[in-house]
């Protein structure tokens, strides 16, 4: 499942290895939702993980998250004193017709959070199912 779930998120992003790394390390919470979990959301599959933002975690993630988002249309970004607080990405579709994005946030806490989707959700979408409320 594993190696279906790599290859799904294409094989260049760099913010694998965080999920991989850090994803059964104590302190973290890492969810994998596909299928049926996801569907009613129009995504095929939801990753994320949520741990304490402290070395070296921070350092990888910044690295990763740097290295991604040269691929991606930026479509909120919040940087402060060069370190990214916060950023939503659209990554390309790889032809595969799928949107792609990354989504972190670094809370009040120092709790970060690192969540990949993929599927046919359109970014206007997810910005009203995320920040919207009804």
């Amino acid at each position: 499942m594993l190696l279906f779930m790599a290859s799904a998120q294409g094989q260049n992003l760099k913010i694998n290895s965080i999920f991989k790394k850090y994803g059964k390390l104590k302190g973290s919470t890492m969810v994998i939702l596909s299928g049926e979990a996801v569907q009613n959301y129009r995504l095929s599959l939801y990753r994320s993980i949520t741990l304490r933002y402290e070395a070296p975690l921070s350092d990888d993630l910044q690295q990763c998250l740097n290295a991604d988002k040269e691929q991606a249309r930026k479509i909120k970004e919040v940087i402060s004193n060069g370190i990214i607080r916060s950023g939503y990405y659209q990554l390309p579709d790889e032809g595969k017709k799928m949107n792609r994005y990354i989504l972190f946030k670094i809370g009040d806490d120092q709790q970060a959070t690192l969540i990949y989707m993929e599927g046919d959700l359109k970014s206007e979408e997810l910005i009203n199912k995320l920040f919207v409320r009804e």
